[in-house]
């Protein structure tokens, strides 16, 4: 009987003290980054709730957002007079993120400039807006010890997009050495490792014969194709590209069913690039195609899940 006992007093210390194998499981986030095409004109619901009740569905911790134009994430009150913008803060607190940031406010004249944001149900801390040499601005951010650079490269000069290559890389390098680094957005560039979907040069022909109607696109590099240089900067830094590490064959981000001015053909111009000591963090990443992500945007966005 004392056997016994001293068995099962022994039993109970060890559950007192054992650690809690649920709460020692890595905790996990969800991130969305997704080019809503032109401040989501395909929406016309109040508030954008079309567009709330997708994110409601996905559950993302955090959302990279582009071409977010005409919405504030300050009080509408305090906005240009007369540019009656879209509250980001309202539209992300009805998905339940309650933080929010956004490159820059609407301009007083009306001027289009496609910002980026971010939104999340944690908070955002840490935050650098930064619109100089950057044609659409990018943001830094730290989100539960993760930082994160949310962007959207120039459309029409791969010139300029090494410029912003280079001000986001050197940004980086700047920061302490370990911190673990989330990169994404529209890149408008294509990568080396998708280079034998384009060797059919289907898609640098477009770009050639587009430059007949649209002058200002120098979208090829400097021996009149395509350029790889943009991406390989980045794998050269040390990024990896999550997706490829799921979905090694080419599955392209545009066009949706929607269209895509850019190209006819598939491609791939949107990214989540995570630093290499994330590598073993990322758990899943996708391009999310659906009935709602077809005909949403001209482009699909990307989901990425990590641990922590």
């Amino acid at each position: 009987m004392k056997k016994t006992f001293k068995i099962l007093s022994f039993l109970l210390l060890c559950s007192l003290f054992a650690p809690d194998v649920a709460a020692q499981e890595k905790k996990t986030f969800k991130l969305i980054s997704y080019n809503v095409y032109w401040g989501m004109r395909q929406d016309s619901t109040e508030n954008k709730s079309k567009f709330a009740e997708w994110i409601r569905q996905q559950d993302p911790d955090i959302i990279a957002l582009q071409e977010m134009n005409g919405f504030t994430a300050q009080n509408p009150e305090f906005a240009p007079k007369g540019s009656n913008p879209n509250n980001l803060q309202k539209l992300a607190e009805s998905y339940g993120h309650p933080y929010v940031y956004i490159v820059r406010e609407p301009a007083p004249d009306g001027s289009i400039s496609f910002p980026v944001a971010i939104t999340s149900k944690y908070p955002i801390v840490n935050v650098t807006r930064t619109v100089e040499n950057a044609s659409h601005g990018f943001i830094t951010a730290e989100i539960e010890g993760f930082h994160f650079v949310v962007t959207h490269f120039h459309p029409f000069s791969s010139e300029k997009r090494g410029y912003e290559i280079d001000q986001i890389l050197a940004t980086v390098k700047s920061k302490p050495a370990g911190w673990k680094w989330l990169l994404m957005g529209d890149l408008n560039s294509v990568s080396p490792l998708d280079r034998s979907e384009y060797d059919n040069n289907l898609l640098r022909d477009f770009i050639r014969e587009d430059r007949k109607k649209r002058p200002h696109n120098k979208n090829l590099g400097k021996d009149d194709e395509l350029d790889y240089t943009i991406q390989q900067r980045i794998l050269d830094f040390g990024f990896v590209d999550a997706f490829k590490m799921f979905y090694p064959q080419f599955v392209p981000s545009a066009p949706t069913k929607l269209f895509y001015d850019q190209s006819k053909h598939p491609l791939r111009y949107d990214y989540l690039y995570v630093s290499k000591n994330m590598q073993k963090d990322v758990v899943k990443c996708e391009i999310i195609k659906d009935d709602f992500t077809d005909v949403y945007s001209d482009h699909y966005p990307v989901m990425l899940i990590f641990k922590k």
